[in-house]
């Protein structure tokens, strides 16, 4: 066997600087969150609606009814701990919250979802040109699943038009308006006939994913599929309001 070493380097920079929960800040030994935080953490069950990813309780998508997509799946919900974390992954850049906590179930339930399929790319909404400098927390995870997968990832073949302004700010009915023509698709040749896995980060009307595969499509593209690491909870229905 060999040889334990103490670091009185690392000793000391755990005395120093203690790991803390990514979410709150408090002390957790050696966890990426707190026990508290960590209950706060929502993945979405086994066997949810094919069509829009959420378990079949808090399924608002009518059976698929006007989506363009094949199916979506989602790992998380976008609520409470799995708010926090995504916000600081978006808005701070902070990969930990992906990397340590958020990224091996992503991995698993998408790859788990769609083992049958076999995709051409992996495509990450995009974000406005004018944009770049920031920090592209979907093609992080399109990048991600791509290593996962196998499967190459393109940056190239989707293009954002205009800034739109963010879908969380605007009311569910207006989402797909503000979003209308903001995409359209590139290198129309490499597109005939293919299978894309579309990336984004939240999925909640699915107005954003709906316009991307709408572009990929009218260029060619046979099949969209869609992963997101989360999702909008929904309301819980009655028993009898359920899809079968």
């Amino acid at each position: 066997m060999g040889k334990s070493h103490f670091s009185f380097g690392k000793f000391l920079a755990g005395l120093l600087f203690p790991p803390r929960c990514l979410c709150c800040g408090a002390v957790t030994g050696s966890s990426p969150l707190c026990a508290n935080c960590s209950a706060k953490l929502h993945p979405v069950g086994r066997d949810p609606c094919r069509f829009c990813g959420r378990e079949r309780d808090r399924c608002r998508c009518d059976y698929g009814k006007g989506l363009l997509f094949e199916q979506a799946v989602s790992a998380y919900y976008y609520e409470q701990t799995g708010r926090a974390l995504l916000q600081r992954f978006k808005f701070r850049g902070d990969i930990a919250c992906y990397d340590q906590v958020l990224a091996p179930l992503f991995l698993e339930k998408t790859a788990g979802a769609f083992h049958q399929v076999s995709f051409d790319w992996i495509v990450p909404v995009p974000m406005y040109e004018k944009q770049r400098g920031r920090f592209d927390q979907t093609g992080y995870l399109a990048r991600s699943l791509s290593r996962h997968m196998g499967i190459p990832c393109r940056t190239d073949l989707l293009k954002k038009l205009r800034k739109t302004p963010p879908q969380h700010l605007q009311k569910a009915r207006d989402r797909g308006e503000n979003v209308k023509g903001a995409f359209t698709a590139c290198k129309k040749s490499e597109l005939q006939g293919v299978c894309i896995l579309l990336v984004d980060d939240v999925a909640t009307t699915f107005s954003t994913l709906n316009e991307c595969a709408a572009a990929l499509k009218g260029a060619g593209a046979d099949r969209v599929l869609c992963a997101s690491l989360m999702t909008t909870a929904g309301k819980i229905k009655n028993q009898g309001d359920q899809h079968e």
